[in-house]
């Protein structure tokens, strides 16, 4: 989990402190230097005890700085300066405790020192106490609104823990104080790429760059845009002017060379991967994803070949026999050398491998017809082959065609062959179909391989929790998942969800808040069930807000937005 630097307090402390010292006068006056030598005033003794708490402190002696603006605290109790140094030297020491301390006790004196709230917000982030950070950030905002440091801290928190609706709000708060920076922009751009909201980003990279065109960077995430809303043209014309800046981004040609083979441009598509192979940065997933480009040039065996060198062994099998059947009359055809020399375990590597970097960057829609086309001619010659059902229950569970998927990874089971990997895909094919018997079977034959495994304990906890049953059961399987991997946010979650469950709002609420912060990005399952667990507490307005959040990154969430008309009219009802 994020948490704020020490620096960042300590430069906020000494600015403050700065300020501060204007505050309270230290000195007797001048007359005395002329005049007849005066009493020596609390002020002066004050001034005096600040001056050498200053001094250990250069001297790096905290201790002593600590006890020299204490005793100037004891003489002066309005005195703001040495307890902003006070907290500086107890943030230093590490003691967050005591700076938090001491910077409440100032608060009860300084309450509309907005500089001390975000002093305060900083330290109760450095410690996790989110919504108390949260709350002393909008406390400074509300007491400075045009002044833009509290909202650049609370902006920083609300994306450090994943609460980039609220991150998104600040952003376009402060593009209305300073609508010309086109640093602002960029960040906002940033953040609504990260939540899938394609269309707003673009506008608003486009807006940066016509604030400033040398954000180079800010011209690649805009092409994104446009290959994510299905622009190939504008995402390959984008990506273009980006490489002549920054020609070997293997992102960047990563992306051209997808938009490239979606324009039909092979050509200039297989250009782009050779630089890519031509680099350092190449990777197994750049070869198969050469061979794929190679394929839709029908150049087979070139295909072929590189999808050997990508370690993608039945892939490459599958063209090779897939093009013989192609090319060869079947009269003439000879016995198909296929021998199942495959594990499922290196299948099931070989089949995330295909997903994420061919499926995912070319079209499932485009590439998955094909490949289940190769596998249908090559099956009718070899017949039985698990690797192959295999194969092809993998794309077509990734198409969320389920039926057909669980189809697939059964004619594995009933040929006796037992995977752990065929029970896991089953499942969650089943899940999808609302099949709660096959779902829980294929999970408890999973565990029976791999008892220990924390993603399966997770999944079937959570499936008993999510239907409200066997929760004393749920409660043991993520137990167990917990004291696997203590801070995964999916755990976190599921934990979370069976205090709901069980009416425990307080510790809902706990959870599910760490297994956000903990998450690599906002979600819009989590938000959805924080706001249900927000109702719970009795909390109308916090629920609605979590919704809100939920349904703007997920817009296709109708239950989500049920609850929102059904508690609007709630409240319109109330009134």
């Amino acid at each position: 989990m994020f948490t704020c630097s020490c620096k960042t307090i300590l430069v906020g402390l000494l600015l403050i402190a700065l300020a501060g010292c204007a505050t309270v006068s230290y000195f007797a006056g001048i007359d005395s230097f002329f005049g007849r030598p005066e009493p020596v005033t609390r002020q002066a003794r004050a001034y005096a005890q600040h001056l050498a708490g200053v001094i250990y402190e250069r001297q790096g002696k905290f201790d002593q700085a600590i006890v020299a603006w204490q005793k100037v605290i004891e003489l002066d109790e309005k005195a703001l300066a040495p307890r902003l140094r006070l907290v500086g030297a107890y943030a230093r020491q590490g003691d967050n405790e005591k700076a938090m301390a001491t910077c409440w006790e100032a608060l009860q004196h300084f309450p509309d020192k907005s500089e001390l709230w975000i002093v305060y917000g900083e330290l109760n982030h450095r410690l996790d106490n989110i919504e108390k950070a949260i709350a002393a950030f909008k406390k400074a905002i509300e007491l400075k609104p045009d002044d833009l440091t509290g909202y650049g801290a609370l902006v920083e928190l609300q994306e450090s823990t994943n609460d980039l609706v609220a991150a998104i709000d600040i952003y376009e708060r402060l593009i209305e104080k300073s609508p010309n920076s086109a640093a602002l922009y960029y960040q906002l751009g940033i953040n609504l790429a990260q939540i899938n909201d394609n269309e707003y980003a673009q506008r608003t990279f486009q807006k940066v760059l016509e604030l400033e065109p040398r954000i180079t960077r800010a011209r690649f995430f805009l092409a994104l845009t446009f290959f994510q809303t299905g622009n190939y043209e504008q995402c390959a014309e984008e990506l273009r002017g980006y490489l002549l800046d920054r020609p070997f981004d293997t992102a960047a040609l990563e992306y051209r060379a997808a938009a490239l083979v979606r324009l039909g441009r092979l050509d200039e598509a297989r250009y782009s991967m050779e630089l890519i192979l031509a680099g350092k940065e190449a990777t197994r997933k750049n070869s198969l994803q050469h061979s794929w480009i190679l394929l839709e040039s029908n150049q087979v065996e070139q295909a072929q070949q590189f999808a050997l060198e990508a370690g993608a062994y039945i892939f490459a099998d599958i063209i090779f026999a897939a093009n013989l059947l192609r090319t060869v009359a079947p009269e003439d055809r000879p016995a198909i050398p296929w021998d199942d020399r495959f594990t499922l375990d290196e299948v099931e590597t070989e089949s995330d491998l295909f997903i994420s970097s061919v499926m995912s960057l070319f079209g499932k829609d485009v590439v998955a017809p094909k490949v289940l086309a190769m596998l249908d001619s090559l099956q009718e010659t070899v017949g039985f082959s698990p690797a192959l059902f295999l194969f092809r229950g993998r794309i077509l569970l990734n198409m969320e065609a389920y039926e057909a998927a669980a189809a697939a990874f059964e004619v594995i089971l009933e040929n006796g062959i037992a995977s752990k990997h065929v029970h896991y895909h089953c499942a969650i094919a089943y899940e999808e179909l609302k099949d709660i018997t096959k779902t829980e079977k294929h999970l408890k034959h999973y565990l029976e391989i791999d008892p220990e495994d924390p993603d399966i304990l997770n999944f079937l906890g959570y499936f008993y929790t999510d239907l409200n049953i066997n929760l004393e059961q749920a409660e043991e399987l993520l137990n167990r998942a917990l004291q696997k991997d203590p801070d995964n946010p999916f755990y976190l979650d599921s934990m979370g969800w069976l205090y709901f469950r069980r009416g425990d709002a307080d510790k809902a609420a706990a959870y599910i808040q760490r297994a956000l912060y903990n998450m690599e990005s906002d979600d819009a399952l989590l938000r959805d069930h924080l706001g249900d667990v927000y109702l719970l507490q009795g909390n109308v307005d916090r629920a609605m807000s979590e919704w809100r959040r939920a349904l703007r990154l997920d817009p296709s969430l109708d239950t989500v937005r049920e609850k929102i008309e059904r508690h609007t009219k709630d409240d319109s009802t109330a009134t």
